[in-house]
């Protein structure tokens, strides 16, 4: 008979011990799945007792509150006039992340965390740890609730208000010297790990993403120049006399289009650490025709007009490193970076053999066969989620002609190799997100390379105490505008 007694007190105990919460309707949940996912988690976990959303809607709707004012913080602290609760839960839910808010009866914070979300509902493990993580919360919501406070008209004893002050000025096991905002210890149930993670995403709302591509159209402007016996076509042009031998000029009027394609890849953007995540492989490729018409001066004078199809390729393999933050505003916040750079290069402008003219084609592979070596930086800043400025600055490390080109010019057996090079390249322009993982890209880039040649060549054939060699400049000017994708 006592053992019975026992349990019925225990039964009818249970519910003043276990805080109450409510789940608000949250911002963004097609069809209140993620809110019915919260609210059967919490009654699994039977930690807390749930206050009905209808009842809580009543609440505010008699304190003037509807609708979407009501799931405020401002809307939590005047339905809590008439209702009684510890901690209500809130936030917003977008396709990927779930920004959990948690409010004490007052409106203020008690607890946020950024949690992804797959096809609007958390997984199972982080449904479970949520519910834990409400429960805590709920105790220190139930710690911050004024004495005196009765939440319902004419409700009196359940926040622990019975009772008269005793000595040191406590009332219902609450130090009332120590204030409403007394919070207890923390509950040892509490995920820290989710804490963690929820700071972490709290500085970085937006997410990095797993891939980013581009296919973009191309128009490009092409130089070159060779001079014999100088270090530069500019010395040559101020030279007087000038030095002996062909010189060679490809200054088209008129660009050639063509087609830029690239990818960006981060293996360890999923992985939650900031330092770790913007880790990447970056690969590109680009492809130009040119149709140029060539007239020859020799000193016999002008010669017939001729017709040169030349291809232009390009490509690079890289990987980077970058560190991205959030800037500026929107939901969620917008992601600029910074980075370096490393890898290989290639860059090719092949005109047609058959075409019957000397004007020489250019190879830059060295020294793999592959590509030069580059190293670069870059930064990306957002003004807005469809505005964002783009700079690239890269260094080219020797990037020699073909040893094909090198002998027209050069010795092959000299020293030097018969030529060495230098060169850089700068890409600057914006980008911005349209719609969903669209976006576009609108850029302008830059690659200059100089060759200082050694020797005597098969064309430049002085080369004595005067002259002997010569310089070669080579640039492009491209303006790419396309489309981008990102997963």
């Amino acid at each position: 008979m006592r053992l019975t007694l026992v349990l019925l007190a225990l039964l009818l105990a249970a519910p003043a011990w276990a805080q109450k919460v409510v789940v608000l309707e949250i911002d963004g949940d097609a069809n209140g799945k993620l809110r019915a996912q919260i609210e059967e988690a919490l009654k699994a976990a039977n930690a807390v007792t749930l206050v009905p959303l209808n009842a809580y809607k009543k609440a505010a709707a008699s304190q003037k509150l509807k609708g979407a004012a009501a799931m405020t913080a401002a809307g939590v602290s005047r339905a809590s006039r008439a209702i009684r609760f510890d901690a209500a839960v809130g936030g917003e839910v977008d396709a990927t992340h779930y920004t959990v808010l948690i409010y004490d009866r007052a409106g203020q914070e008690l607890w946020t965390k950024r949690l992804a979300v797959r096809k609007g509902v958390l997984s199972d493990d982080f449904a479970t740890k949520l519910a834990r993580a409400i429960a805590a919360a709920g105790e220190q919501g139930a710690a911050r609730a004024p004495p005196g406070d009765a939440g319902e008209t004419g409700e009196t004893g359940e926040a622990g208000t019975t009772g008269e002050a005793g000595e040191g000025g406590e009332q219902g096991g609450i130090d009332l010297t120590a204030g409403a905002t007394t919070t207890p210890p923390e509950d040892p149930n509490r995920d820290t790990d989710l804490d963690t993670e929820g700071k972490r995403k709290k500085r970085n709302t937006a997410e990095v993403p797993l891939v980013r591509g581009w296919l973009a159209g191309t128009t490009t402007w092409r130089s070159q120049c060779l001079r014999p016996g100088v270090t530069s076509c500019k010395e040559y042009d101020q030279a007087m006399p000038r030095p002996e031998g062909i010189t060679i000029d490809f200054s088209p009027n008129v660009p050639y289009l063509g087609f830029d394609l690239g990818v960006e890849v981060y293996p360890l953007a999923r992985i939650g650490n900031d330092w770790l995540r913007g880790f990447t492989f970056l690969a590109e490729f680009h492809f130009g025709q040119s149709l140029t018409r060539i007239v020859e001066e020799t000193p016999q004078g002008m010669g017939m007009p001729v017709t040169v199809t030349s291809n232009d390729l390009g490509w690079y393999l890289q990987a980077g490193w970058r560190y991205f933050f959030g800037v500026g505003y929107g939901k969620p916040t917008p992601l600029a970076y910074v980075g370096v750079r490393a890898g290989l290069q290639g860059q090719m402008f092949n005109i047609d053999p058959t075409a019957g003219t000397a004007l020489p084609s250019s190879q830059r592979t060295h020294p793999t066969g592959f590509g030069f070596f580059v190293v670069g930086v870059d930064g990306s800043v957002p003004i807005a989620p469809f505005f964002r400025v783009d700079l690239g600055v890269s260094l080219f490390l020797n990037p020699r002609p073909a040893p094909e080109q090198i002998i027209g010019y050069g010795n092959l057996n000299d020293p030097t190799g018969g030529a060495s090079s230098t060169g850089w390249g700068l890409t600057g322009g914006f980008s911005g997100d349209v719609w969903g993982p669209l976006g576009w890209l609108l850029q302008v880039r830059y690659m200059a390379f100089s060759d200082r040649y050694y020797g005597q060549g098969q064309k430049w054939t002085v080369c004595n105490d005067v002259q002997c060699g010569g310089a070669g400049e080579e640039s492009f000017a491209s303006i790419i505008w396309g489309v981008t994708a990102k997963y």
